[in-house]
């Protein structure tokens, strides 16, 4: 593996293989992604190359790099609370770890194979949790960020973009719940790192939490076994500049003279020698199975050779990508890990509160809220709800009383030795009306007026992150001017955001539906979108399923749209969605709610939501779910319009007031047909339209009439 080095490898990405317990990576594919897209990248890296080569020539092969080099680092934590928001001891052992492995003081280097120990050495490094963050703030080196980003991003870079300390002063590592790589949606996904040279917003090491150190969940990790920390150690391999041992093909060059060749990788903990008198040109000695950069378990990896550490100083000591300013005097005191070193820092902890998600209440309901601050010590605290009446603003568990409908803030501030630290939380806090706003069934909201889009409720789980949610739409609808949906198209993965009806008293009902129409679109076959509907009936405490679809089950056509789309109004592309509600009844405040989750599909818009009860014979796809009326707003006219043949039926529209202002009835409509309805002597208001049959309504919707001027 000794040939000169051309272009090197982007940007290494490893998965892990479960039932193989092996690393799988897309070294090849990200390669020439990044080739075509990164000349600059391209560029670095040939420059790296010639400072590598030069270095080589002038450093004895007989000792190891003198100077330590000191690097700043922080873990931000992207989790969704529970396991994967790992303990601050886990963190701390992961960097022991660090201190140990890349310096080759750690107690199991006796199991390296004696043929290859003459060619072991350490690289002098140490990792220094920061003790200052990029504000000058006090902070431990620990970032704590709740957010659904946490579990199989669909963009497998989206934890960078959540949070990112500059990468010329720190080296960022992410840590989340579980992660996929590109044309791979298995989110078994175990971490990845990038080359120097690429842009400083994504230079670091992303990670799954339950791969860092070899305590807590790392090792209660059943499905991959502990790796002794030794996963990041691998990953910052590449963070150093260096390839797999196997150059990422069959008998493939890693550019470093002391690695034996190998044809490929290897997986579990092989006998010495593993392989040897290999096809490649190994000698009897084999393959070098315990070299941090092939893919063996964890308690097998244990060296580091000469000739990839004079690789990491050629990293370390280069301007590329700012690696040399990370361990300057300079940087050290900016970053608070200068000697004398002192962790951790006498800090105010950081703010945080419990629950970690937004929560849904009713008005009149009390929230309980509680300290759950991290990373430092509090000597005092202070709360803000905002003008809410609260039980304290100074205890650790707090209750607050929330009167009025409306979306929340809430503020903590910790206090210690003469500093602060104060977080606000956006959107904390969801009220919900509680008063019921309707009790006539059957009942249709098609969001004509878009006053009543208020009485709905809208939790956006991560509304500091992404402003796409569920709004009102005039660009398309299925009937009439608005409906409500996501621009999806623009949105993150996989951001989730509930859509949550008014209550309805269905105390009286023995058999209702619930209808609605939608319309979704996917941009791949591979997209993860899904949308669940819920039922509660005590204002929200607690939730029932009564619909889930994942995107093969909800595009409402086969055709994949990559560009923003809209459907026609009223076209094909829309579905009309059906869903039984009579194992649920009664329940005096039912409400719904609509929850979606993308996963990098289209956008997605729902009209119509109708609650209908069933007559004798009747099926849940009968008339009520087959009308159209339009237009609406209307000037001089509307058309109600029957989709299906229906036997007689009476047509009533009266004003807010419950005055029938019109009143027709209908004989056997065929497909198509229905009425044409003149309203220009209405005056101009909203007005509902009623649908009987046998004396029963089963179908209501609004209408506006304004002036045509």
């Amino acid at each position: 593996m000794k040939e000169k080095f051309t272009i090197l490898l982007a940007l290494i990405s490893c998965s892990h293989l479960l039932s193989q317990n092996n690393f799988g990576c897309f070294s090849h594919e990200i390669y020439a992604e990044q080739m075509k897209n990164d000349l600059s990248f391209k560029a670095n890296q040939q420059q790296l190359e010639k400072e590598t080569e030069e270095l080589t020539k002038n450093f004895s092969a007989h000792k190891t790099a003198t100077a330590t080099y000191v690097i700043p680092i922080v873990f931000h934590i992207i989790h969704t609370g529970g396991a994967g928001n790992i303990s601050e001891a886990q963190i701390l052992n992961q960097v022991q770890i660090l201190n140990k492995e890349f310096n080759r003081q750690q107690a199991d280097t006796v199991l390296t194979p004696v043929a290859f120990k003459p060619y072991a050495a350490g690289i002098n490094v140490e990792f220094r949790l920061a003790t200052i963050d990029p504000n000058g703030s006090c902070t431990n080196g620990i970032e704590r960020i709740y957010s659904t980003m946490a579990s199989c991003s669909n963009n497998w870079e989206e934890a960078k973009n959540i949070t990112y300390w500059p990468s010329n002063k720190y080296l960022n590592i992410w840590i989340v719940e579980s992660m996929h790589y590109p044309a791979n949606f298995s989110c078994n996904g175990g971490g990845y790192s990038v080359f120097p040279g690429g842009a400083a917003i994504k230079d670091g090491v992303v990670m799954r939490g339950d791969l860092i150190g070899s305590i807590g969940t790392a090792a209660t990790n059943g499905g991959w076994g502990n790796f002794k920390g030794r996963y990041l150690v691998h990953e910052l391999g590449h963070w150093f500049n260096l390839r797999h041992i196997w150059g990422d093909a069959t008998c493939g060059n890693d550019f470093v003279s002391d690695t034996p060749p190998a044809v490929t990788n290897n997986s579990g903990c092989p006998a010495f020698p593993h392989n040897p008198n290999n096809s490649c040109g190994s000698n009897a000695n084999g393959e070098m199975f315990t070299n941090y950069m092939d893919y063996t378990n964890g308690p097998c990896l244990n060296i580091f050779t000469m000739g990839q550490v004079v690789r990491m100083t050629a990293a370390i000591t280069s301007t590329i990508s700012s690696r040399n300013n990370l361990w300057s005097t300079l940087n050290l005191n900016a970053t608070g890990t200068n000697d004398p070193y002192v962790y951790p820092a006498p800090c105010a902890s950081v703010p945080q509160i419990l629950p970690f998600a937004p929560i849904i209440a009713c008005e009149g309901d009390s929230v309980q809220f509680i300290d759950y601050s991290y990373g430092g010590t509090s000597t005092a605290r202070l709360w803000n709800f905002f003008g809410q009446p609260s039980s304290s603003t100074t205890d650790s568990i707090v209750k607050v009383k929330y009167n009025t409908a409306g979306i929340y803030n809430v503020a903590l501030t910790e206090n210690y030795l003469g500093s602060s630290n104060t977080q606000t939380f956006i959107a904390k806090v969801n009220v919900m009306p509680a008063a019921i706003v309707n009790t006539i069934i059957p009942f249709m909201e098609g969001f004509e007026v878009p006053a009543d889009f208020n009485n709905w409720t809208v939790v956006n789980r991560d509304a500091w992150f992404h402003p796409r949610t569920w709004l009102t739409y005039t660009a398309t609808s299925y009937s009439g001017s608005y409906c409500v949906g996501i621009n999806n198209y623009s949105n993150i993965a996989p951001a989730t955001d509930d859509l949550i009806s008014p209550g309805y008293n269905l105390a009286s009902a023995n058999s209702l539906t619930l209808s609605f129409m939608l319309h979704f679109t996917a941009k791949l076959n591979s997209d993860l979108d899904k949308m669940l509907v819920y039922m509660s009936t005590d204002c929200g405490q607690t939730w029932q399923t009564i619909y889930a679809k994942n995107t093969s089950a909800l595009k409402t056509v086969s055709t994949l749209f990559t560009g923003n789309h809209y459907p026609p109004v009223g076209g094909t592309e829309w579905r009309n969605e059906s869903i039984d509600l009579t194992p649920y009844l009664p329940a005096n405040d039912a409400k719904f709610r609509f929850t979606f989750t993308s996963g990098g599909g289209n956008n997605i818009f729902i009209d119509d939501i109708n609650l209908t009860s069933l007559t004798v014979g009747q099926s849940s796809n009968d008339i009520y779910t087959n009308i159209k009326v339009f237009p609406n707003p209307s000037s001089s006219q509307i058309t109600l319009q029957y989709s299906t043949a229906v036997k007689e039926s009476t047509i009533d529209i009266t004003d807010v007031l419950g005055k029938t202002i019109y009143s027709e009835v209908i004989f056997n409509t065929g497909p198509g047909s229905g009425a044409v309805i003149n309203t220009s002597g209405f005056y101009n208001g909203v007005y509902l339209v009623k649908i009987k049959q046998k004396n029963k309504t089963v179908y209501t919707t609004k209408f506006i009439k304004q002036s045509s001027e």
